[in-house]
């Protein structure tokens, strides 16, 4: 269901994308973002997005693949890239107690009330936690790649700023390849 404009996401991983771009692209490649997004979106976006917000997560992925295409860079790795930045920008705020107190197992348990907070639609289940490692499905959820990268590193992030060391994401399952959901493992020492 690309571009479904029912499902929506929250303005503050707007935000964080938003500035992500901005000290990542040129002012000549934002604009080629830009003119990528739908045409309600390419003005809107231009400015501050309130956490209140909801913009459809669709238009988000647009947003992150057109700035990887003006960058040069594979858009797997861009979307990852701001995935951890986007979960910096969480531990500045809300969720910074959370790094400090909890295991990766635990706080990887809070993702799920994360999702549910920011997204009006799917469900994160953490399964299989353990001393290292956890499973994290992504249930009900049309992802595509560019939000499977964001929240491949996203989940990284989070776990590395619990303490953990040699955290290693991947994903195992993708609905935008067939899968019937996305799914990651999650292994650190």
């Amino acid at each position: 269901m690309p571009g479904d404009k029912t499902i929506t996401v929250k303005g503050t991983p707007v935000r964080s994308l938003q500035r992500f771009i901005e000290h990542q692209l040129t002012p000549a490649q934002r604009e080629a973002v830009f003119q990528a997004l739908p045409a309600e979106y390419s003005t809107r976006l231009r400015g501050p997005i309130l956490a209140t917000e909801t913009i459809p997560i669709h238009v988000l992925n647009v947003m992150c693949d057109a700035a990887a295409r003006a960058r040069g860079e594979p858009p797997e790795e861009f979307a990852r890239r701001a995935g951890r930045e986007a979960a910096g920008d969480a531990m500045k705020g809300i969720y910074r107690f959370f790094a400090f107190v909890l295991t990766p197992a635990a706080l990887l348990g809070r993702a799920a009330q994360m999702w549910s907070a920011l997204n009006n639609r799917g469900e994160m289940q953490v399964e299989g936690q353990g001393d290292g490692a956890a499973t994290i499905s992504l249930l009900d959820y049309p992802a595509e790649p560019a939000l499977c990268g964001r929240v491949s590193g996203w989940i990284e992030r989070m776990a590395e700023m619990t303490g953990a060391k040699n955290v290693h994401v991947e994903q195992t399952q993708c609905y935008a390849k067939g899968a019937p959901h996305c799914q990651w493992t999650v292994t650190w020492s």
